[in-house]
């Protein structure tokens, strides 16, 4: 463990100035993960849905619209958001119009230790649409400002690309979408346990091999009438593995959310992990990488005012 090449050849007189201000600069843009992610300290609506306990459920987010909620998303880290490209498809051009609720479970009386953000800009999947109305149907949500990551607000887990679904049999769906079609939204989180079901059921379920393609995953409990709903859109669907929760679904779509009740479809999370790794790693390294680079060719008097500038 050392100083990179670079800071090594720096004089004393530049290097000083620079290691102060390597202590005393905020940690906005940095964006890496919280070291610890999927393990809220709570141990233990959405059709057929249950009130959810405050901070068990820290990542999900609420997306507000004009003042009115209208998606659900997850953190993944202080600075990112994952949710459904379909909330923000036809608004990319209103995002002032746009605020991130983190940390509430009651919209209606608005908790006391939630925190409101607003939108530095949303990334869709470059392939949204492309091949199917509903294919590859994710974003990333940047925010201007980060998360203060509390037991209120902490990240879920990214999933690997690889990893085997069928080791875990507790999965569960969050969000604040509707009760029943011709209901309206509500104000507590609801939760759900939804059991994964399997790709080729979940097409003759829904009439057509073509409908249910390979970015998508389905999860209902049929027995039980437990589905997604309008407004639970880009909520997370995480399975737990070994103690820790992992996303495994973003809500995408369905055919209705009463009987005959159909699966809730949903962006399979494993499937992007590699496009949303390398996409907020980006977003990071082309930073990192104009601040570095400051650092090294500005002249000392002017390092401080640069910093200010880039905030």
């Amino acid at each position: 463990m050392g100083f990179s090449s670079s800071l090594r050849g720096a004089s004393p007189g530049l290097l000083t100035p620079l290691l102060w201000l390597l202590l005393l600069l905020p940690s906005c843009h940095c964006q890496n993960s919280h070291p610890v992610c999927g393990r809220p300290f709570r141990k233990g609506k959405i059709l057929g849905g249950e009130d959810a306990l405050q901070g068990k459920w820290p990542w999900q987010v609420s997306i507000f619209f004009r003042g009115f909620h209208t998606c659900g998303g997850s953190v993944m880290s202080k600075y990112w958001v994952l949710t459904a490209a379909h909330c923000f498809d036809q608004a990319l051009n209103l995002l002032d119009l746009f605020e991130v609720y983190a940390g509430f479970t009651d919209l209606g009386m608005g908790d006391g230790q939630g925190q409101k953000r607003e939108i530095a800009q949303v990334i869709i999947h470059p392939r949204y649409k492309l091949t199917h109305p509903n294919g590859n149907d994710i974003a990333l949500v940047q925010l201007k400002t980060p998360l203060r990551l509390t037991s209120l607000v902490l990240p879920v887990c990214l999933p690997k690309s690889t990893i085997n679904l069928q080791s875990t049999n507790t999965c569960w769906v969050t969000g604040w979408g509707k009760m029943r079609i011709s209901g309206t939204m509500v104000d507590k989180l609801q939760e759900v346990q939804v059991p994964l079901l399997d790709q080729f059921w979940c097409q003759i379920l829904y009439g057509s091999m073509f409908l249910i393609q390979e970015d998508m995953i389905c999860a209902t409990d049929l027995t039980r009438m437990r589905s997604p709903c309008q407004g639970d859109s880009g909520g997370p669907l995480v399975c737990r593995f070994n103690d820790t929760w992992t996303q495994i679904g973003v809500v995408t779509w369905g055919r209705g959310c009463t009987v005959p009740l159909f699966p809730g479809v949903f962006a399979r999370v494993p499937y992007f992990s590699n496009w949303i790794s390398s996409t907020i790693k980006s977003v990071v390294i082309s930073r990192s990488t104009t601040i570095m680079v400051s650092w090294i060719t500005l002249p000392t008097p002017l390092l401080f005012l640069h910093v200010l500038r880039i905030h």
